[in-house]
């Protein structure tokens, strides 16, 4: 269930993603971010307090810090795909996605199946595969360090929000929530980002883009409850596969070889992994 739940999660941040990244090619990614955040904080609190559960300090503190990695993460991952940069961001945010959480795991002592570290095997190269497109133009790679910074980000929130109690259910995700907009605005307040006003972003994109980024965090916090760190967060890293799928069919772009390659490695992976 956990697995499955990591893979549900891929697909709402895939498509997330596709449609954050189109934002930003009309608006700065920041802005993209804080207003999905703003839009979505509603609808986050309405589910996690309805769902129930107990949070404490601890809990809370956790969240915000999952809160603080995924805004940088959201913000480097836009930026990067809104400068034409997917060759380098998004396999390495992806990969980093997977590979961070995994070595976190395995410090603290999960131990997985042979089959399931086969299929985390399978799943790192899949990434890179599947999302490794030609790179438009520009210093060439240029933008890999939006994709480790966004990686990492990503990681960090994952592993920050898996340590939070099972007995506080959903609830932190308010603070996570909470935490992207501050972070972002922090940034923004020290003008090291841009944020412009909600009529200049493209409203139906950001909108679209903050619910289903609710949905990924939600089916992720699930997951982790369900299932292991390693596992989970790898299952919810294929994100790029999807991202590259609807780009092949909404925008028309081409699939190269490897890209297909990587398309099945992914279904390959995700099945060995839930196997395991």
């Amino acid at each position: 269930m956990g697995v499955f739940l990591g893979g549900l999660a891929s697909l709402f941040w895939g498509v997330g993603d596709f449609l954050g990244g189109q934002g930003a090619k009309r608006a700065p990614a920041a802005s993209v971010v804080l207003w999905a955040g703003a839009i979505s904080f509603p609808v986050v609190t309405a589910i996690a307090v309805l769902a129930g559960g107990t949070v404490s300090a601890i809990d809370v503190g956790f969240g915000a810090a999952a809160g603080a990695g995924g805004a940088i993460g959201l913000v480097f991952l836009f930026a990067g795909l809104g400068r034409g940069q997917a060759a380098a961001v998004a396999p390495a945010s992806g990969a980093l996605t997977g590979i961070f959480p995994v070595v976190v795991a395995v410090l603290i002592g999960e131990r997985p199946s042979t089959l399931a570290w086969i299929g985390v095997a399978l799943a790192i190269p899949a990434i890179i595969l599947c999302s490794w497109v030609a790179d438009p133009g520009g210093v060439p790679y240029g933008g890999l360090w939006y994709g480790v910074i966004a990686g990492l980000g990503f990681g960090t929130y994952t592993i920050m929000i898996s340590a939070t109690s099972e007995g506080s259910e959903l609830l932190p995700l308010i603070p996570a929530r909470a935490a992207t907009m501050v972070v972002v605005g922090l940034f923004a307040l020290l003008g090291l980002w841009k944020v412009t006003g909600f009529a200049k972003v493209p409203r139906a994109i950001v909108i679209g883009s903050g619910l289903f980024d609710v949905g990924a965090n939600i089916t992720l916090l699930l997951g982790l409850r369900f299932g292991s760190l390693a596992l989970v967060s790898v299952a919810s890293s294929l994100f790029p596969a999807v991202t590259v799928v609807l780009a092949r069919f909404v925008n028309h772009e081409y699939l190269h070889g490897r890209q297909i390659f990587g398309l099945v490695m992914t279904l390959v992976a995700i099945s060995a992994i839930a196997l395991g």
